[in-house]
């Protein structure tokens, strides 16, 4: 194939797929904004005088695309882990801390050393949880491991929200069975995490955009397709908001969109539609919070019992994210602030020092909700039109809504369309 082939949306599901095509492709990628990465972007906050990311993105060894992605644009440099593989927790209703500890060679022996596991929680704990593995495909992360409370509580409910950004009571357990079998023989320390250093922009996005234009691509921002013209199971025309581009049948169009401008594009198009807010506060710290201390000097830490999952901090500004956030839309910024202040307060064992100044960023749509009902929603990349795919998180790629799915998702159609 020789002639046009035109991804919209500049994500990190279509920007994937134009540095993967072969070089000597005409690639064209349309953005409706003038903003690349989609949900994964990084910007200036004014009043903090820093870039700021949208949200905090964990990043594990295992997402072998993701890896391949950042070699590709060469900026696999560009991320930081912890000398050691673990994860620190904190109950801040019981006032405990531990560190899962998964490091592991192709099968997770780590569950039977009690200094890996969470704080109470026995390797028979662990064994008692194979029953993930016989998971029908209605049934929820709850249904199978919710009756064991101290593992499910510091286990299993962190671990499925930080993978599916769904409650376990929604989260299919199919899915996540999905996740630990890819992780499970992975060859060496799959579950090692990985945070970008400098910005999700630095690391993910701009060097992206600079790679596909060196490879010859255009990109044409501010260009929001409205509507695509039908003719004999082909795309034949176009429409954007200022202007109207023809289409051969020879030509290939990547909708590397949202499921919802999808499905508005394409008709019929069936796709996931029930959604999950993500909200990430940051707070910028001063000379008083030096007490602020992580666990052996980790970047991050997760919590349980609180409105937080996750704390990160990076130079001087603290980020919480707080996944399935969809009941805290209804509040307004301040009161959040405050809510998720005394969490960071109990974490660190802060006492009566002042909230800092804050900001929120909420991604009120930032996944779609990984249950049963939901995932059997989930579109293949062909569809019924003979030269339009679909890329995307939301695509069906065996993968949840991560980075990974989304990168893996805009590799699999540009491998397919390199072969054509």
């Amino acid at each position: 194939m020789s002639k046009t082939i035109h991804i919209i949306g500049a994500g990190l599901a279509g920007l994937s797929c134009a540095i993967k095509l072969k070089k000597n492709k005409k690639i064209i990628l349309y953005e409706a904004s003038s903003l690349f990465g989609g949900r994964c972007r990084s910007y200036n906050e004014k009043h903090f005088n820093c870039i700021l990311d949208n949200g905090n993105h964990l990043i594990i060894k295992a997402y072998k695309n993701t890896f391949r992605y950042l070699k590709n644009i060469n900026t696999h440099t560009k991320l930081i882990s912890n000398n050691k593989t673990f994860y620190p927790f904190v109950d801040i209703k019981k006032t405990e801390n531990w560190s899962v500890r998964p490091y592991s060679y192709i099968l997770p022996w780590w569950i039977f050393f009690s200094s890996c596991r969470p704080k109470n929680i026995s390797a028979l704990d662990f064994i008692k949880s194979l029953k993930l593995f016989f998971a029908k495909k209605n049934e929820t992360v709850y249904d199978l491991l919710g009756k064991n409370n101290i593992i499910y509580e510091r286990f299993w409910k962190p671990f499925t929200i930080a993978v599916l950004n769904t409650d376990p009571k929604e989260a299919s357990a199919k899915l996540l069975r999905k996740v630990i079998i890819k992780t499970l023989f992975f060859s060496n320390d799959p579950l090692r995490p990985f945070l970008v250093k400098k910005s999700l922009n630095d690391s993910l996005i701009k060097p992206a955009v600079q790679n596909f234009l060196d490879q010859g691509g255009k990109i044409k921002c501010n260009t929001r397709l409205k509507k695509i013209v039908f003719k004999n199971n082909f795309a034949k025309e176009m429409i954007f908001n200022k202007k109207k581009i023809k289409v051969d049948n020879d030509e290939v169009i990547i909708l590397a969109v949202t499921p919802n401008v999808a499905s508005k594009i394409i008709p019929n198009l069936k796709v996931p539609k029930k959604t999950n807010c993500i909200l990430n506060i940051h707070f910028k710290l001063n000379e008083k919070y030096k007490k602020i201390k992580f666990p052996e000097n980790s970047f991050f830490i997760g919590v349980i019992g609180g409105t937080a999952d996750w704390i990160f901090k990076k130079k001087n500004i603290l980020s919480i994210t707080v996944s399935t956030a969809n009941y805290l839309n209804s509040l307004g910024d301040e009161k959040i602030s405050r809510i998720v202040w005394e969490d960071v307060k109990k974490t660190f064992n802060l006492n009566a020092i002042k909230k800092p100044k804050y900001k929120i960023i909420r991604e009120k749509m930032a996944t779609f909700v990984q249950s049963p009902e939901e995932i059997f929603r989930k579109p293949k990349m062909h569809t019924k039109y003979k030269n339009i795919f679909l890329a995307g998180d939301w695509v069906d790629t065996g993968l949840p809504a991560t980075i990974e799915g989304a990168i893996t998702s805009g590799y699999n159609v540009a491998d397919y369309i390199n072969k054509i």
